[in-house]
């Protein structure tokens, strides 16, 4: 996975308005925060959105991130994926689950490949199968199988925002550190 042109560049932090200060708080070292806060009223709609479905969410967190990372997979994003992958071990995947998730691998376990098959239909056909439903339902609460549609479409959301606005990883090699000890969630 290349990374983009960068087409919309981070903020730099001197340049924040009051506003956008206070809606990025400490998450200054974020590429996202200081590309996305350019237009703080999306900036205060989506970071909501993104904190329900992420340490919000009511999917175990092992799952919610076999949806997610291969929903970064199949957007081709790197940004998101790479950000993804402490996430993804925090939850109890290991690095090799990650790489059969995002290759769609035959080795996955049965649930594993529902919710590989389940992200693959949302992104390809914008709409889980009859199959996919009932396979998910057979082990999720009705609110928890509309949270893997909600879910799979923020991170498409994701990977179309990272790709189309060229968002870098961070350059500074103290950045993920410093996620690692701000991230609370798994």
């Amino acid at each position: 996975m290349e990374e983009p042109m960068v087409r919309v560049p981070p903020l730099d932090v001197a340049e924040f308005s009051e506003e956008q200060a206070a809606l990025v708080g400490a998450w200054t070292h974020l590429n996202f925060s200081r590309v996305l806060v350019r237009h703080p009223a999306l900036y205060r709609a989506f970071m909501p959105y993104i904190a329900r479905v992420i340490p919000g969410s009511g999917l175990p967190a092992r799952d919610r991130e076999v949806l997610v990372v291969r929903t970064l997979a199949l957007g081709g994003d790197v940004y998101e994926a790479h950000h993804h992958v402490q996430i993804a071990l925090k939850a109890g995947m290991s690095e090799a689950d990650i790489e059969a998730v995002r290759s769609g691998d035959a080795s996955l376990s049965e649930w594993d490949k529902v919710l590989v098959i389940a992200a693959d239909e949302l992104v390809q056909r914008q709409k889980l199968s009859d199959a996919s439903w009932a396979a998910v339902g057979a082990r999720y609460s009705q609110e928890q199988c509309m949270e893997v549609v909600f879910l799979v479409g923020c991170y498409n959301v994701m990977a179309m925002l990272t790709n189309s606005f060229g968002i870098a990883l961070e350059s500074d090699p103290e950045a993920d550190a410093k996620l690692k000890a701000m991230r609370q969630y798994t």
